[in-house]
């Protein structure tokens, strides 16, 4: 099995709700390139920005300042079966747009507690982790080695 990697994007932005407008001008820009309908483009650019959100108000919350780093990788991995694309060549390939969000936030966050609140409790807010899940084919939070933090992928096959 062959991996090849693209880095498409890789941003470092303050983690405050200003910022939002133009990490998801770069997020579209960078997706752009990767041939997808405009609906998954807008899906894709929600859930991240969700994402970002939730790290504003959850990992920093409204004390606490830090940045996020923002990036957007390609993973194309050569496979023997399965729904793929096949090239000429006859080899099948699945790409998948490979999301990493990293915090510097002080304290470290449980996947535990990422969970949205129940669909039928009609209120603003806490639909984000909903969103992300359903948009993303995995989420995983990640432990940020070396330092204070955390680290979310979330993976969408193309």
């Amino acid at each position: 099995m062959i991996t090849t990697v693209q880095k498409i994007l890789a941003c470092q932005f303050p983690a405050c709700a200003e910022q939002m407008g133009n990490v998801r001008h770069q997020l579209r820009e960078a997706l752009g390139p990767s041939g997808q309908p405009e609906a998954v483009l807008n899906h894709l650019v929600l859930a991240v920005g969700e994402a970002c959100m939730n790290i504003i108000q959850h990992a920093y919350g409204p004390h606490d300042k830090g940045d996020i780093l923002l990036e957007v990788e390609i993973q194309n991995v050569e496979i023997q079966k399965g729904e793929a694309q096949t090239t000429p060549e006859g080899s099948s390939w699945q790409r998948t747009l490979v999301f990493r969000l990293t915090d510097f936030a002080l304290h470290k966050t449980c996947a535990e507690q990422m969970r949205s609140r129940p669909l039928d409790e009609i209120r603003p807010g806490g639909l984000g982790c909903h969103i992300i899940n359903e948009v993303m084919d995995e989420v995983v939070l990640l432990d940020r080695q070396g330092g204070p933090g955390n680290v979310l992928e979330l993976r969408k096959r193309l």
